[in-house]
C-alpha cells in the first residue's frame, strides 16, 4: 500500500468514528514506544496505525497494551496483591482484649 486511507480500513471497522478513535489511540501507543505490528518504514504513527487496522492486526474491542500501560498494569496488580495480603493477614489481639 503506497497510500493508506480511511476507505482502506472501513472493511475492518465499518463505523468511521470508531475507526478514527482506534487509529488515534493506536498512534499514541506507537509514539510512546509500542512495537509496530506491521513493517514500519519511515511513516508517521497514524499511518502505521491505519496500516495495522487495514491488515487486521488491530481490531475493534481488542486492547493492545503499550509499554507504559504494561508497567501500569503490573504495578496495579502488585498493589492489589498487597491489599489482598493485608486483608488476609491475621489480626493480632490488642492488649486488654479478653476474647
Amino acid at each position: 500500500m503506497a497510500r493508506i486511507t480511511i476507505e482502506d480500513c472501513i472493511h475492518a471497522v465499518p463505523n468511521r468514528f470508531h475507526l478514527v478513535q482506534m487509529a488515534a489511540t493506536r498512534a499514541k501507543q506507537l509514539k510512546r514506544g509500542a512495537t509496530a505490528l506491521v513493517q514500519a518504514e519511515t511513516n508517521k504513527a497514524v499511518v502505521i496505525a491505519l496500516r495495522e487496522i487495514a491488515a487486521g492486526h488491530v481490531k475493534p474491542g481488542e486492547r493492545i497494551l503499550d509499554p507504559l500501560e504494561e508497567g501500569e498494569a503490573v504495578s496495579s496488580l502488585a498493589d492489589e496483591a498487597v491489599v489482598e495480603a493485608e486483608a488476609i493477614a491475621p489480626v493480632e489481639d490488642e492488649p486488654g482484649d479478653l476474647s
